[in-house]
């Protein structure tokens, strides 16, 4: 069993969580000014997600992303920024590499959507 954590791995970095996380597999197309890519989201929140990676994106990137989220009809569209490349998966002390992507602009329409979305994983937790 792995005794490295988030402080004393040099390059980790686990933001303060302001929202509750949900582990998630969801494909997404993200794209930057200089690069096009099509993932999957292992974590997501009302205030980002994170993209498990071994090449992450650059940090500070302003990032394009389409999620195609389980059971919606169509994609939603946000715009976020690269804020962090490394993540602690969830109940365990393992470093995983990526993109940690705080949203900053997402439309109404597609905000309702993610809402709604993440209202139904909250709902699937308490069960």
């Amino acid at each position: 069993m792995s005794t490295t954590s988030a402080s004393t791995h040099p390059k980790a970095f686990t933001p303060a969580r302001r929202e509750d996380r949900f582990e998630v597999d969801i494909a997404v197309d993200c794209s930057t000014k200089h690069l096009f890519l099509s993932n999957h989201v292992s974590n997501i929140s009302r205030g980002g997600l994170f993209i498990q990676s071994p090449t992450p994106m650059p940090l500070d990137s302003e990032v394009a992303l389409v999620l195609r989220l389980p059971g919606y009809p169509r994609p939603i569209l946000a715009k976020g920024r690269v804020v962090w490349h490394y993540d602690v998966r969830k109940g365990t002390s393992r470093i995983v590499p990526g993109s940690g992507i705080r949203f900053v602009d997402i439309p109404a329409g597609d905000r309702a959507l993610l809402e709604d979305y993440l209202s139904r994983l909250v709902a699937r937790e308490g069960q």
